[in-house]
């Protein structure tokens, strides 16, 4: 397992904002676009990038129940998700949903984003943002 490494240079925010319970995302000030994953500079434009705070809505787009051992520092079963944020629905996130049961998910429905403490076999807990059905 690969632990989140706060001082990375093009992910290190993202995690940090994470452990403060923000959903943040690069984001272009130049063509005003979401820029995921990371990078020096915007892929679209070329322009500099900064971390724009989210709401934490979104919509599911795919869903898999993992019941092996996809990952060895993590034990199944667990659901993972592609989530498309609220303000950039071009962009996909990967992550893992939680409170609910694969049976009861559907493309294109509401989720929120909770943030949890995972703790892999191996390494430090972190907090990763992870969503939920959004049942409001």
């Amino acid at each position: 397992m690969i632990q989140p490494d706060l001082a990375d240079p093009l992910t290190g925010q993202f995690w940090q904002s994470a452990r403060e319970g923000k959903l943040q995302v690069s984001w272009c000030g130049t063509c005003d676009q979401a820029v995921w994953y990371p990078r020096a500079c915007c892929n679209i434009c070329g322009g500099t990038l900064y971390w724009q705070t989210l709401s934490g809505q979104g919509t599911l787009i795919a869903w898999s129940e993992v019941t092996g051992s996809l990952n060895p520092d993590f034990n199944g079963p667990y659901l993972t998700g592609l989530v498309s944020p609220r303000e950039a629905p071009y962009i996909r996130l990967v992550t893992q949903l939680v409170d609910c049961r694969a049976r009861d998910l559907c493309c294109d429905m509401a989720v929120a984003v909770r943030f949890r403490e995972l703790q892999p076999r191996r390494g430090a807990a972190f907090v990763a943002p992870v969503f939920t059905p959004d049942i409001r």
